[in-house]
């Protein structure tokens, strides 16, 4: 086997010869969200800014007046739970 090699000129490095390649840790890809995910996240974001926003000019929220700006039933029922 060692002339065949030699006659190739080939080598075969060990594996404790090779220094410079360790074992590293990497971080598990992200997986993409998906749009229901981002409008969850998006509407619980904007629920936060409306209540803290509402709390800081009057100390209450007021859902009437919500309610004549547009905001959706469901959106107002969230913000209840929250």
């Amino acid at each position: 086997m060692e002339e065949i090699l030699n006659r190739l000129k080939l080598g075969i490095e060990r594996l404790n010869g090779l220094r410079q390649i360790i074992p590293v840790k990497t971080a598990s890809k992200r997986r993409a969200k998906s749009e229901a995910e981002l409008l969850d996240h998006a509407s619980s974001n904007l629920l936060r800014a409306l209540k803290r926003d509402m709390l800081k000019k009057g100390g209450r929220i007021d859902y009437d007046k919500l309610r004549k700006d547009g905001y959706s039933e469901r959106l107002l029922a969230k913000l209840e739970q929250a």
